[in-house]
């Protein structure tokens, strides 16, 4: 389980969407979060590390709880993961420009939609295990 402090009071502050450590896409994917508002959430520390970890997430108090519980390669295959706790500072530093840091490292909202920004990312997003074995093959060498 990931849990991330909130230094501001963003309980009503809408997490959902796609956020990513720079403004734009232009030079591809860096760290970023995928916050549904079903509680799902996906994180990709970059795209050379290539693993997407997944789990669910609520805000609680001043804190925003993430359960990590699963990870696949951005081709869809499964990846073994060791369940882990950390603590990041998470605070809303421009609700207007719509960004936020976490432990120092801003994140910028760039669509609210995180379903769609995720399919560009990992093709393999919401099949089943044997649907992502098959792609997996297509995708990765």
């Amino acid at each position: 389980m990931l849990i991330f402090t909130l230094l501001a009071a963003i309980s009503s502050f809408n997490l959902t969407g796609f956020w990513h450590s720079t403004p734009h896409l232009s030079e591809g994917y860096k760290s970023c979060y995928f916050f549904w508002d079903t509680g799902e959430y996906a994180f990709l520390k970059s795209i050379e590390e290539g693993s997407v970890y997944m789990g669910n997430w609520s805000l609680r108090g001043d804190e925003l709880v993430l359960d990590l519980s699963d990870a696949i390669t951005v081709g869809g295959r499964a990846v073994n993961i060791r369940l882990a706790e950390i603590e990041l500072d998470l605070f809303s530093t421009d609700i207007v420009s719509r960004l936020i840091s976490l432990d120092g490292e801003y994140f910028f909202l760039l669509e609210r939609n995180p379903q769609s920004a995720i399919l560009s990312l990992v093709p393999t997003w919401g099949k089943t295990d044997s649907e992502r074995d098959a792609l997996s093959t297509a995708i990765e060498p």
